[in-house]
């Protein structure tokens, strides 16, 4: 089966492409003939089933359909997978491909505009949440229910990871956060407000940055105490692994999500995850964990309070909630996910 896939990206620190990568290694085993289009990143090596177009704000349209179009001339997919509903109205006739199947990774705004507008030229559509498939079910009214998939993200955790629910021992509060260090979307400034309010507790506490982006040199500006902020940079395998899971919760402070991979990493590792309410994947891992998990969107006192009442929970309540991760986690085994996509 010949499966062409369109994104924005391939090679970022998103989730998204993530999942796109470890696609690009091991569709093949699943009898699928992958290949890939990263619409707006500049040439990668070390991938030669992906082709990177390099787009920008002052490309023309017709110079965009012809690095299209030139992508991938003798491919003829059997399915094309759109990552995105960007690219639809310019670029939809180029995929070449017999059938389209759109696949919906965050709730971005104005999704429930958009989707009415895409799924019309599309025969299926995958979501990684259950807010995400019910916003394509209301989109498309219409269609069998053969025709949408809820997915679950795969995790490929090192196999001297801990596969068990355990408590954590230390007085020092460690919270982390894992990804694009960005306001679009990830909103990561707000850490600064999270810190000072932090600052009037008694509590011990730390945070720890695991990637990379345009606010990095904003953040160690503002947060210059290398005792309790720490920036690793980018980190792959076993290094990354390592840093996330020495911290008590992981913490978002999105303006919207879909279910975030590094939140699914985190709860295997044992991490428990802080989200905001947004109505996406994310909260509802983090409401079915422990429902003091999750924080009044935007609200970034309640945030600090939730956290520091993190640190004071008693070992049963940490427990449980460690247990209920585990449980999520073992629903993203990377096969299964594959298998999945094949057979949809």
């Amino acid at each position: 089966m010949k499966v062409l896939h369109l994104n924005t990206q391939f090679t970022s620190l998103a989730g998204v492409e993530s999942v796109l990568r470890y696609q690009h290694e091991s569709d093949h085993l699943h009898g699928m003939d992958s290949r890939f289009i990263a619409l707006w990143e500049p040439p990668q090596e070390g991938f030669p089933r992906a082709r990177f177009l390099d787009y920008r704000r002052t490309l023309s349209i017709r110079e965009a359909r012809r690095r299209m179009a030139d992508a991938w001339p003798g491919f003829q997919p059997d399915v094309a997978v759109h990552h995105t509903t960007w690219p639809q109205p310019f670029l939809l006739d180029l995929d070449r491909a017999a059938r389209r199947v759109l696949m919906l990774h965050s709730d971005t705004p104005a999704l429930d505009a958009v989707l009415p507008r895409r799924l019309p030229f599309m025969q299926g559509a995958i979501g990684v949440s259950d807010v995400l498939v019910h916003k394509a079910r209301n989109a498309a009214p219409g269609w069998p229910e053969d025709r949408f998939l809820r997915i679950d993200y795969p995790v490929h955790p090192p196999s001297w990871l801990p596969r068990q629910a355990r408590c954590r021992p230390g007085t020092e509060l460690v919270l982390g956060f894992a990804g694009r260090l960005e306001s679009a979307q990830k909103r990561v400034e707000r850490f600064i407000e999270i810190s000072r309010r932090l600052a009037s507790s008694t509590v011990p506490w730390r945070i720890e940055f695991v990637g990379d982006g345009t606010l990095r040199p904003a953040l160690e500006a503002a947060l210059p105490d290398r005792q309790r902020h720490r920036f690793h940079g980018r980190l792959q395998g076993d290094a990354y692994w390592r840093a996330i899971a020495s911290w008590d919760a992981i913490v978002f402070t999105s303006d919207f999500e879909g279910t975030p991979i590094s939140l699914i990493e985190a709860i295997t590792a044992g991490v428990l995850p802080l989200h905001p309410n947004v109505g996406c994947g994310g909260d509802d891992y983090a409401r079915a964990i422990d429902p003091g998990l999750v924080y009044p969107a935007g609200d970034i006192e309640a945030l600090a309070r939730q956290a520091l009442d993190l640190a004071a929970w008693d070992e049963g309540r940490r427990s449980l909630a460690l247990q209920r991760a585990a449980q999520l986690a073992a629903r993203h085994e990377p096969r299964r996910y594959l298998e999945r996509i094949a057979g949809f």
